[in-house]
């Protein structure tokens, strides 16, 4: 080694550090102490020095000169490249103190600012255990909708990786602005675990895979009770979607045939669109919290709320509904959602009384809980809504979707096996209290509105009487809903 040699090293680290780009200088200023370079060419120098300077001193101990020249020379080598291998292993590690991470915001902004992230993503991943300390600020701009749709565009899971951790999400300042964020960001994207549980479960993408990770990203959140109250997901769902059909920019493609909306082959409509997704991810994250027996409010009202804001921008159009190119079960992708929606919440309710009965005793019977209410009222709301829908909707569709709330009645009636798939040993008559709430509520719907009346009447009149339990049950129901049989 020597000093021009070690002044080569040093210009060749230099310039490699003037290569690189704005966010890894930042993050190397971040992570290698900044006295380190300085230090080992300091004593590189020191010892280069002591080997050539014509000092006249004789090596201590009687060490033989050629050897202490040969220890000079290795040593003004080795300090260097120690030095260099120390600050590769300290960027590499990229760990947080509780110092580094007060100026870890340097890095977020220069990224932002210049639109690379893969630095961001790998020191993230690298401390997460860290990140409580994360200053409001430095989260502030992590949590920016530029950085979150990049990161998710380039199929970065990381922000919602973060967000699971339940200490991360409650120690944000404004945990509920970083998962609405994040979650508007999944909604739109063409490929996320959202839309990977969702497919995996209804369709609409043939062939796409739900990987194991993505499974387990997803019951970490979406289908975590506690997860789902605590970062307030279901918000950014409904909004989300209010806003597209609110916008009107869906009504002359969602009135149109649907035939692609609603297709199992392929790749469909449904695929992309976020009111879809988010409806699915709402009954997920119910079905979740029917199973886990979680108590509380799961906003199984968002569900009503967008079946009347799809059912507001329905248009029923006699040349689209009757057309040989739709589907006669929901011809427009209006329609599609619409009887999506009323299909998910028989089948939600359906499960809460399977919850209620599950132990097989036919003498117990778990009375409706909150979430077998709120089912109740939102599915008849839903049905009082469809009932006063002459300009949006056909009238066979209308009675479709009014029917099922009738068949479900009169099962609860006499034959509670229609309700859901598999052996049940509970009598109807130990149904009482289940089959008072969903009468209950559907009567509250029909006081003192004559028009949506006479709708619930035609799909009455519609019954198929072949099936033993609704025949039986027939003229009970029309009496309790209408009073008027003797």
């Amino acid at each position: 080694m020597t000093l021009e040699a070690l002044l080569t090293f040093v210009g060749i680290l230099v310039g490699a550090f003037a290569i690189a780009r704005p966010v890894q200088r930042q993050s190397l200023f971040l992570f290698v102490p900044p006295w380190l370079l300085p230090v080992a060419v300091g004593s590189s120098v020191v010892l280069l020095i002591c080997r050539d300077a014509p000092l006249g001193v004789t090596p201590p101990y009687g060490w033989p000169l050629p050897l202490v020249k040969y220890c000079l020379t290795f040593g003004a080598f080795l300090i260097p490249v120690g030095a260099a291998v120390w600050g590769w292993i300290s960027w590499r590690g990229a760990r947080l103190t509780r110092k580094r991470i007060a100026r870890v915001e340097q890095i977020f902004q220069t990224a932002l600012r210049e639109g690379e992230f893969d630095e961001v993503e790998r020191i993230l991943r690298r401390n997460r255990s860290a990140l409580e300390q994360l200053p409001p600020s430095a989260a502030t701009i992590l949590f920016r909708p530029a950085m979150v749709a990049a990161m998710v565009q380039s199929h970065s899971m990381v922000h919602l990786e973060l967000l699971a951790d339940l200490r991360l999400l409650k120690s944000l300042e404004n945990r509920f602005s970083a998962v609405e964020v994040v979650v508007r960001e999944l909604l739109r994207c063409d490929s996320s675990p959202l839309l990977s549980a969702v497919v995996a479960r209804w369709g609409g993408v043939e062939h796409l895979a739900y990987s194991e990770s993505e499974r387990e990203l997803v019951e970490m959140t979406f289908e975590n009770p506690d997860w789902y109250v605590a970062a307030n997901a279901h918000y950014p769902l409904i909004i989300t979607a209010m806003e597209g059909l609110r916008s009107g920019k869906l009504d002359h493609l969602y009135n149109g045939v649907g035939r692609d909306y609603e297709a199992s082959q392929g790749i469909s409509g449904r695929a992309g669109c976020p009111i879809y997704l988010a409806v699915k991810t709402e009954v997920l994250a119910i079905q979740s919290a029917l199973a886990a027996r979680a108590e509380g409010d799961f906003y199984i009202s968002d569900l009503w709320q967008i079946f009347g804001a799809v059912l507001e921008r329905s248009d029923f159009d006699e040349s689209v509904w009757r057309s040989p190119l739709s589907n006669f079960e929901f011809p427009t992708p209006y329609a599609y959602l619409l009887y999506e929606i009323a299909s998910d919440l028989r089948a939600l309710s359906a499960m809460a009384l399977r919850r209620a009965t599950e132990d097989g005793d036919r003498w117990v019977v778990e009375a409706p809980d909150r979430l077998a209410q709120d089912l109740a009222k939102r599915w008849s709301l839903c049905v009082w809504f469809i009932a006063d829908s002459t300009a949006q909707v056909s009238p066979e569709f209308r009675n479709a979707i009014i029917r099922e709330y009738l068949l479900f009645v009169l099962a609860l009636k006499g034959e509670p096996s229609e309700i859901y798939a598999g052996p049940t040993k509970v009598g109807a008559n130990r149904l009482v209290p289940w089959l008072d709430l969903f009468l209950a509520e559907l009567r509250k719907r029909l006081a003192g509105d004559p028009h949506r009346e006479e709708a619930i009447r035609g799909a009455f009149g519609s019954l198929d009487r072949g099936k033993m339990f609704v025949f039986e049950g027939y003229d009970w129901l029309e009496n309790a809903l209408f009073g008027d049989v003797n």
